[in-house]
């Protein structure tokens, strides 16, 4: 069964959802379009996140899919998982992401000391003088500026672990992981033959819950075995 995932806020703009746990790290989880992630309902991933309720879990919905570009919620954001981290005695972040999810989880360590940021399948900029990825709406010629133009450019000043990875098969998403910056603390994956939905080709073969455990622990030589062992299931 899953775990219950309480909504501890909801407006407009933004739904968060809380699991706790008993240890002292919070794992961030931003959501996608869909309120989901990796293509499934939200609190079928709370397991993954939670490891069993060792960890707490913060589930961040954007509820405009505005990619935190709506006013003043990145700020409302920042501000409530500040307070949670010092109400809950949070030693360790971890965040996590996929797609528009993804955006956020790497964005987050601009504003205080993460970990680790893991994405899946990850936008780090919609900003068409940059791509020509046009499968997301206009959001900055709806909502203005997003909170980070290029989010790849805040890694630099961080000391967080960036996990991103990428299928393959998705043209769009290998060359959105190029805005990311070659530095040792960045390591990223090409998975082939998966495409946008790349968590839910993981969950599917039964190794979702296995990598999202590695990555939040930054085991990342059992990250790439379990990466091999996908190359091998789909070869």
């Amino acid at each position: 069964m899953a775990p219950t995932v309480d909504t501890v806020l909801q407006d407009e703009d933004l739904m968060l959802r809380w699991l706790p746990g008993s240890a002292r790290r919070m794992v961030v989880v931003f959501t996608g379009m869909s309120a989901g992630f990796g293509g499934a309902p939200l609190d079928e991933f709370a397991g993954s996140a939670s490891r069993r309720g060792e960890n707490n879990v913060l589930f961040v919905t954007d509820r405009r899919a505005s990619w935190y570009a709506a006013p003043g919620l990145w700020p409302k954001v920042v501000r409530l998982v500040r307070y949670l981290r010092k109400s809950e005695g949070i030693e360790e972040i971890v965040t996590l992401g996929t797609s528009m999810g993804g955006y956020g989880a790497l964005l987050l360590p601009r504003e205080m000391r993460v970990r680790r940021a893991i994405a899946f399948s990850p936008q780090l900029t919609l900003d068409r003088t940059l791509t020509d990825d046009t499968r997301w709406p206009d959001v900055m010629g709806k909502y203005g500026q997003m909170p980070a133009r290029n989010v790849g450019e805040t890694f630099g000043a961080t000391r967080t672990q960036y996990y991103l990875t990428a299928g393959g098969g998705c043209v769009e998403d290998v060359e959105q992981l190029g805005f990311a910056p070659e530095i040792k603390r960045v390591h990223r994956w090409v998975l082939p033959k998966s495409k946008h939905n790349l968590a839910g080709r993981l969950k599917e073969l039964g190794l979702l819950y296995e990598v999202i455990g590695a990555a939040i622990r930054g085991r990342k030589a059992r990250v790439e075995t379990l990466y091999a062992r996908y190359a091998r299931a789909i070869a």
